[in-house]
């Protein structure tokens, strides 16, 4: 962390996670100007009790104790509002005593031309200009007042007026920098944004090319299978080769131009009353039915009681699969062992800061450690370095930087760390909403084993070409395949016939594919049965299977995909249990 952050994050008391850059700005600023303004009051303070002056020794100890208290008051209102105005009110009495008294040597006048700079960084062009050309109406009567007034010190006419012009000229300068400086930010500001704009442009439109090519690539990939597995001759079955051949360079293709987009992050969450330690049980269960040998993940929180916060379980989900999915994506032991530790790090009434740490027993390929190291408790920490690294953590690591925080990484004593925190607003037990039994697999669930030709299969597919082609591939294995057109009509189907397994399409109209897996989890909450959900779809951006999983189904498939693999994934599933 450069030396510049560590300052922001200090003078900011924290509200860096709840603020506009803007907003940040002005509180440091205000902040730092306080603590500035102490420091420098002290020693003049000091010089004026040596050289006996204990009046205005007094005043700037005053002085002082104030720039104290608006920093004490603002860490604990957090009103950055008052404390700016508190601020402006201090110097400006400082500043018309030092007028009228002529400081320690009779040059406190110089102080003032300060004025304008201090308001118009604090407040802005137009509020900062009111206050300054305010004070200027001030010293205007403070140094024309004739001699034996109120003025301790008499100020002649052309040095009033040398004052009063070098106040205005530093009022213009100020004003016209603070001018320009604004018109770069939004000019920059916009650029940024039309950049972002233009991206979100891009990547759309990728993500509607690549679901429009997936989709018929797919049918041609299962329809080349199937018509290779019936009697050709040997012109023939070359001729299919040789389809299904290119057809697989073009899935290479398509695959190489997705990789330069993603997929869009919402980056406002659906904060909920959830409780955090179920949200990451059923995340590990889900890793615990896909890898059901050589994979041990453990949950490990050392307070044992639940936990009740605001948060998206959505958003939650995300991070952690996209975390331990890429984990197990290079595991090199036999037996992994993967443990998910949660610390408190700071607690009060309403909020509850946690260290999320992941570790497992064995070293990740591909990625670089930088040399700025991070300390924590007894091992050394260094940032997290993903460039031209495989491990691809860029979702998890997209949210947790929105939600105000980083995430690094260690390797000591043979076992990896990552590591992250997160702030969260404590809530009561009964606002909790009951989320996880609609996700996961209820615990004390009967299990019984099902064959994939028993299986009563649900198909929710919108394209009656894509419909026809999976019941022509699947029916010489499965008995029964039910097709539901759309979401509402799956979840009608749902209600009144018992489904093994549904393979679900996620882009579909009336209903998509997420909420009709939510709905589906919601009927089945409380009722101790967990359907298996797959998705099929050509939704193939990163980050599109996470939301997937996250959103409660089981597994999750691109098109185009081979057939045999859809049918592994139905069978393992199957084995784990229905109802």
């Amino acid at each position: 962390m450069s030396i510049t952050s560590k300052i922001i994050g200090f003078f900011s008391f924290g509200k860096l996670d709840t603020c506009t850059k803007q907003v940040i700005n002005k509180i440091v600023i205000t902040n730092l100007f306080s603590t500035i303004g102490s420091l420098v009051l002290l020693l003049f303070g000091i010089l004026a009790l040596i050289h006996g002056n204990y009046l205005h020794g007094s005043v700037i100890g005053i002085t002082i104790l104030l720039l104290l208290l608006n920093l004490f008051v603002f860490h604990k209102t957090k009103n950055d509002n008052f404390s700016e105005l508190f601020l402006i009110s201090v110097i400006s009495v400082l500043y018309i005593y030092l007028l009228i008294s002529g400081g320690d040597n009779e040059t406190g006048f110089i102080w003032t031309l300060s004025f304008p700079v201090i308001c118009m960084t604090l407040c802005g062009i137009k509020r900062g200009s009111i206050f300054s050309l305010t004070f200027l109406g001030l010293m205007a009567v403070i140094v024309l007042l004739p001699e034996n007034t109120l003025v301790k010190i008499s100020y002649h006419t052309y040095i009033a007026l040398r004052i009063l012009a070098c106040y205005i000229l530093t009022w213009v300068l100020t004003y016209i920098y603070m001018y320009f400086n604004k018109m770069y930010n939004e000019e920059t500001d916009k650029a940024i944004t039309d950049s972002k704009n233009e991206i979100k442009s891009k990547d759309e439109f990728i993500s509607k090319l690549s679901h429009q090519i997936r989709t018929p690539l797919n049918n041609i990939m299962v329809l080349g299978d199937l018509i290779s597995n019936t009697k050709l001759d040997n012109d023939q079955k070359d001729l299919i080769e040789s389809i299904l051949a290119s057809t697989n360079n073009l899935v290479n293709v398509v695959n190489s131009i997705v990789k330069v987009s993603s997929a869009e992050i919402d980056e406002k969450p659906n904060k909920i009353s959830i409780e955090l330690l179920s949200i990451l049980g059923s995340i590990l269960k889900l890793f615990h039915y896909q890898y059901p040998e050589g994979v041990k993940i453990i949950l490990n929180d050392k307070n044992k009681d639940k936990i009740y916060v605001v948060g998206d379980p959505i958003r939650l989900k995300q991070i952690f699969l996209n975390f331990i999915e890429n984990i197990l994506k290079f595991k090199t032991k036999e037996n992994a062992v993967i443990e998910l530790s949660l610390i408190f790090l700071r607690e009060s009434t309403n909020q509850l800061e946690i260290l999320f740490l992941i570790s497992f027993n064995y070293q990740l390929p591909g990625i670089n450690l930088t040399d700025e190291k991070w300390l924590l408790g007894d091992g050394m920490l260094y940032q997290l370095n993903l460039i031209n690294s495989s491990f691809d953590i860029s979702i998890a690591k997209k949210l947790v930087e929105l939600s105000g925080s980083r995430v690094f990484a260690s390797y000591l004593n043979e076992t990896t760390h990552l590591e992250f925190q997160l702030k969260f607003q404590k809530t009561p037990a009964e606002k909790v909403v009951q989320t996880e039994s609609k996700i996961s697999t209820p615990i004390g669930m009967s299990q019984r084993k099902i064959d994939l030709k028993d299986a009563n299969v649900l198909l929710v597919e919108d394209n009656l070409i894509n419909q026809k082609i999976v019941v022509l591939s699947l029916k010489h294995l499965i008995s029964n395949i039910d097709i539901a057109n759309n979401g509402k009509e799956a979840l009608d189907k749902f209600g009144s016939i018992k489904y093994d397994l549904v393979l679900m399409d996620i882009q579909m109209p009336i209903m998509d594919g997420i909420m009709a897996t939510k709905k589906i989890r919601e009927l089945e909450s409380g009722t101790y049965t967990h359907t298996p959900i797959i998705a099929i779809t050509a939704n193939a951006l990163t980050g599109d299977k996470e939301i997937c999983l996250a959103a409660g189904m089981n597994d999750y498939i691109s098109k185009p995909f081979q057939i045999e693999t859809l049918v592994q994934k139905m069978k393992d599933l199957l084995k784990e249990g229905s109802q």
